[in-house]
Formats: C-alpha cells, sequence, structure tokens
C-alpha cells in the first residue's frame, strides 16, 4: 500500500509541490515586470507590473518629471510598464548625452503601436539608412540657406494673418492656424490656404489630434511587449488605430497626388513633395513612393503644430505681461517706424523683439519634452553606462523652469536675453531646447523662428 502522506499519494504531492513551486516562481518572474535594472541611474520606486507608469498624467507628463528631477537629481530612471527610460532634466546632462554623445543618443524607440497607426512607415521612428535619407531630404529645403527662398510666402502669410486679425479677431486661433498650415502647405505641396474654413486645415489639424491623443491612449501596450502577442481585438484602441490609418494614408496621398496631377499639368509650384517626386524618379533606394509622401507629410504636420503652438503661447505671454508688449512696440516705432512692415532684415536691428520671443518660448514651452530617443550604443553618465535599446526624454521643461539658469522663472523677464542670441541653437551656447539639441534638433527651426519673428514683429 502506497505511503500517504497529508493523506496524498507521492505522485499527487509531487504535483502539488511542483505547482506551487511554479505559481512561486511565476509570481516571483510577475513582480519583476516594471521593476528598474540595478545598472540604471536611481528613480522614484517602482510598482510590480506597472512600473512608475501609474505616477504620472498620461498628456501632462513633464509637471511629474520635473518634480522627481528635484528629488533624484538631473537624471534618474523610470519604469514605463517594463521599458526602461532615462530622464534628462539638466543643462549639462543634456549637452553630455544629447550632443556630445549625440551619434549614440538619437535612435528611436520602437513603437509598433505609432506604425499601427500609421500603416506601417512614421517618419519620426525610422533609424538607420531611410532616417539619413529623409533627413538629409528636410535639411536640403530647411537650411539656413534655403529656407530664405520661402520667405516671400511667409510675407505674403503674415500679412493676411494682420488682415484677418483686423476684421475677426474674436477668431485669432483660427487665423494663427491658417498662417501656420498655408505657410507649411506652399513649402510642402506648392498650394496656399487661403481661409481658415479651408477644409484642409481641419484634416491636418485632425490627423495630427487623432494622431497624439490615440498614440497616448495606446503607448500601454509598447510598455508591456508580451501584449502584442494578444490578438489585436481584445484591445479597442488597435481598432481605432487602424481607422486613423486608413484617414491618414488617404489624407497624405491626396496631397502627394495633387502635386503629380499639377505637375503633370505643368502648374506646379516649387515644393517638398515635388522634390520628392524627382528623387523617386532617380531612384531612391529603399523608399517607396507612399513613404515618400509620408516624409513630405511629416514636414506638414510638423511645421503647422511647432509654429501654430509658438505663436498661441505667444499671444497668451503678451495679454499676461502687456508691459514687455508696450516695449517691442515702442522699439519696432522707433527702429522701423510707421511707414512700412518690418522684414527679416530688420532683427537684428529689434533685439527686444527677438528676446520676447525667446522669453515666450521658454515660459510656456511648445514641446516641453522631446520627441523619444533611444541609445543606438551604450552611453556613459558619471559612474553609470546607460545600457543600448534605453529610451531617453529630455525634460526642457524642467530646464527652461530651472532658477539656476533662470532667476524668478515664473515670471516673464525678456531682458533675461540679453547678449544671448543665439541660445535656442546647437552649440556652447544653447539654452532653449523648444526644438531638440544635437543631431535630433529639428530641420525646420530657421523656417520657424522666421515666422515666428515675421509675425511678432508686424
Amino acid at each position: 500500500m502506497p505511503l500517504l502522506i497529508f493523506g496524498l499519494s507521492p505522485g499527487l504531492l509531487f504535483l502539488a509541490t511542483a505547482s506551487l513551486a511554479l505559481v512561486l516562481y511565476l509570481t516571483k518572474q510577475i513582480r519583476k515586470v516594471g521593476s528598474r535594472p540595478k545598472s540604471l541611474p536611481a528613480g522614484p520606486p517602482t510598482e510590480a507590473i506597472w512600473g512608475n507608469m501609474k505616477q504620472l498624467d498620461l498628456f501632462f507628463p513633464q509637471y511629474q518629471y520635473t518634480k522627481w528631477a528635484k528629488k533624484y537629481g538631473p537624471v534618474y530612471s523610470i519604469m514605463l510598464g517594463d521599458t526602461a527610460h532615462v530622464v534628462v532634466s539638466g543643462l549639462q546632462e543634456v549637452r553630455d548625452i544629447f550632443i556630445k554623445q549625440g551619434a549614440s543618443s538619437q535612435s528611436r524607440p520602437p513603437s509598433r503601436f505609432q506604425l499601427l497607426m500609421r500603416d506601417g512607415y512614421f517618419p519620426g521612428l525610422m533609424n538607420g539608412e531611410k532616417w539619413r535619407h529623409a533627413r538629409k531630404m528636410w535639411q536640403t529645403v530647411l537650411n539656413g540657406s534655403a529656407a530664405k527662398q520661402y520667405m516671400p510666402y511667409q510675407e505674403l502669410e503674415t500679412r493676411q494673418l494682420l488682415f484677418d486679425l483686423l476684421q475677426t479677431p474674436n477668431r485669432w486661433r483660427e487665423h494663427i492656424e491658417r498662417y501656420s498650415n498655408s505657410v507649411a502647405m506652399t513649402m510642402v505641396n506648392g498650394c496656399r490656404i487661403p481661409s481658415p474654413t479651408d477644409p484642409r486645415i481641419k484634416e491636418t489639424i485632425q490627423d495630427l489630434y487623432d494622431l497624439s491623443e490615440t498614440g497616448v491612449t495606446g503607448a500601454f501596450l509598447d510598455s508591456w511587449a508580451f501584449l502584442w502577442a494578444l490578438p489585436e481585438w481584445v484591445f479597442p484602441v488597435c481598432k481605432k488605430a487602424r481607422d486613423i490609418a486608413a484617414k491618414h494614408r488617404d489624407l497624405i496621398w491626396r496631397n502627394y497626388t495633387d502635386v503629380l496631377q499639377r505637375t503633370s499639368h505643368g502648374e506646379a509650384l516649387p515644393s517638398f513633395n515635388h522634390a520628392i517626386q524627382e528623387k523617386l524618379k532617380q531612384g531612391w533606394p529603399g523608399v517607396t513612393e507612399i513613404e515618400g509622401a509620408e516624409i513630405g507629410h511629416h514636414l506638414l504636420t510638423g511645421t503647422t503644430d511647432t509654429t501654430a503652438s509658438s505663436l498661441i503661447n505667444w499671444v497668451a505671454a503678451m495679454a499676461l505681461n502687456q508691459d514687455a508688449q508696450r516695449k517691442a512696440q515702442e522699439e519696432i516705432d522707433r527702429v522701423v517706424g510707421r511707414d512700412r512692415l518690418p522684414t527679416d532684415s530688420d532683427a537684428d536691428r529689434l533685439p527686444y523683439v527677438r528676446q520676447v520671443i525667446q522669453e515666450s518660448q521658454r515660459w510656456i514651452t511648445a514641446v516641453p519634452l522631446s520627441l523619444p530617443r533611444a541609445t543606438s550604443a551604450p552611453v556613459q553618465w558619471g559612474p553609470y553606462e546607460i545600457a543600448k535599446d534605453t529610451g531617453l526624454i529630455m525634460n526642457s521643461y524642467a530646464i527652461h523652469n530651472d532658477p539656476a539658469l533662470f532667476p524668478k522663472p515664473q515670471e516673464f523677464l525678456p531682458e533675461r536675453w540679453d547678449g544671448k542670441p543665439n541660445a535656442g541653437y546647437n552649440g556652447n551656447d544653447q539654452l532653449l531646447f523648444t526644438f531638440g539639441a544635437g543631431r535630433g534638433i529639428c530641420p525646420g527651426q530657421h523656417l520657424a523662428e522666421r515666422s515666428l519673428f515675421l509675425v511678432v514683429s508686424h
């Protein structure tokens, strides 16, 4: 007769023991999900499974990031689900990691959800040869000298903006959005947007909103890679992402083929998409036509959004700081006079106006957190080696509100930029990070800053 222990036969006892061991092992492994690797800089305590995700406001995480920077220092790590990120919130640390080690810190983290919303191709997540091709194309039309060719368009749109504001000042936000979108459309597609009711504006802004809002709500899928092993129908946000992808592709393809049609009729103006089409005709290894259209659309939406956001923030700053507004107007009246409108050539003679622009970019940061980056090779910071494929977040909001750099950061003080005209550009003098830093700095910076100066000085 078999020996019974606790009333169980040896076979059942072994099965129970093995099951208990398996449960304990799985529990231990699950508890590791969301825990911080020991090799990373210290940071806030994590929770099993979630990491630090439940401690963040999904839409405004910069405030919590800045609080943590005060406690854990300018470089610390967080866990978003099972994905490690290093948050960089100090000026010198940004220079050390994003600029000095830019070759290893400017990769893009993988995001299956972002690709799902864009039907499989997103220039903002490209790496390697495709990224170099796209950035070279952007720089060809957007570098400092090339961007000057768009100045007549910017001056024209600025004058219409003034007229529109005089006619219907209560619709100022719509007029700013029309302005920024029309400058971008002229540059990318070779056609203007003459009215704020033009459906193409609404399509572009809706596309931006859909991708941004749904991208935030669906980001959890990229925080736990194992979730992608489940069928998509488990997550309703995936169905929404595919619907957005269909509308997104239709929009970019219509813009792209519109340029093709005007080209065939001999009516096309010089534009980025026309240059893309010529590049594809010559042979662009590894880039399809729809990918070329997406590269152009990425430039369109990026220019529209950043310029409009910066101008809207400037309006808010002027409404709340009317002494600075009056001082800027006095400088314009004294230097330019009232017989003509300012031009780009007046910029060097209007230092206070440029300081107002710089301070408005600092005071209300249009891009409080950089686009996500990742390490393509180990990055050294102090005693820590940030491993390859670790996410990187540049906290521009924290830098722009650092009292050690900007005394009384909550106050709007344009004078703090006196003698610092290049504070927004890559280099040792950079203090503004609206357009990023290092190799990842926005290629449209020159165009956007010229738009800001023309509108503000008018």
